[in-house]
């Protein structure tokens, strides 16, 4: 199947979800009136969940057709697979981000930028909130991890929060305040050494974390042993084919720029 082939099928699926969803609604509204109109709402319900399970299946794909000759196309010695994402004790691990209630992980990408080793993958984390009598599914954080290779050693975890972000599962780390106002409006930095946190976060270092702040409002950080973690929260699939927006390369756009950025963030810390 051509990319062509992809764009009409995507395009027909769209058309039959808003036929069933045009079904749906007037059958609801008009369902006191006309009872018989229950099979109307039915059918189109039923519409709707296979045009969406439609659009998913063909996303899947598209990513492991498409999406991963581009990929190889423009960095041949990356490594794609769609149907693997990180174990969830690796993300855990890290404490980047805390341990929710369901996890999944897919849309793994791995290889060397530049003399550096990093492995990333989707991440989805969900809360599941129950009073008794109701369950509400939240999603907490949905994005893309990142771990990379570093050329040093932390000896002490830091780690670098957006100033909202809560961090009670890291108790025992010390919260630091650093001389940027800008940086401390942004951004919360916790620490088991005060000294290792002013060694690493340097001005121009933090001119650089700011910048995340332009791919997403929520970038956590965290710089552990030899290892360095990023987690970007997008609320989105990075390589999923989305309903009703146009299929473009802008996900590799997307995901070249975060790779950039953290490569020149490395730089500054080596």
């Amino acid at each position: 199947m051509k990319l062509a082939d992809i764009k009409r099928k995507k395009q027909l699926f769209e058309n039959l979800f808003i036929v069933s969803g045009v079904v749906t609604g007037l059958s609801f509204i008009l369902f006191m009136a006309y009872p018989f109109l229950l099979i109307g709402f039915l059918f189109g319900g039923i519409g709707m969940i296979y045009t969406s399970t439609s659009v998913k299946k063909l996303s899947i794909y598209f990513k492991t057709n498409f999406v991963k000759d581009v990929i190889h196309e423009e960095y041949p010695h990356l490594a794609f697979d769609p149907y693997r994402g990180f174990p969830k004790e690796t993300v855990y691990d890290s404490k980047v981000l805390r341990k929710e209630d369901r996890y999944s992980s897919e849309d793994y990408l791995a290889g060397e930028i530049q003399g550096y080793f990093f492995e990333s993958a989707d991440v989805h984390l969900q809360d599941v909130r129950s009073t008794g009598k109701t369950t509400t599914v939240v999603t907490v954080f949905q994005g893309r991890f990142f771990i990379f290779d570093a050329k040093k050693f932390f000896s002490k975890e830091i780690y670098v929060f957006p100033r909202q972000f809560l961090s009670r599962w890291l108790p025992h780390l010390e919260k630091v305040e650093l001389e940027s106002i800008e940086f401390n409006q942004t951004y919360n930095v916790y620490t088991e050494d005060k000294h290792s946190a002013y060694l690493l976060l340097k001005p121009v270092f933090i001119e650089k974390l700011i910048e995340f702040r332009n791919i997403a409002h929520r970038v956590m950080f965290g710089f552990k042993k030899d290892k360095i973690y990023i987690a970007i929260d997008t609320r989105k699939d990075t390589f999923d084919l989305k309903m009703f927006k146009p299929i473009d390369e802008s996900f590799f756009t997307e995901i070249q720029e975060e790779i950039l950025l953290i490569y020149e963030m490395i730089q500054l810390i080596d």
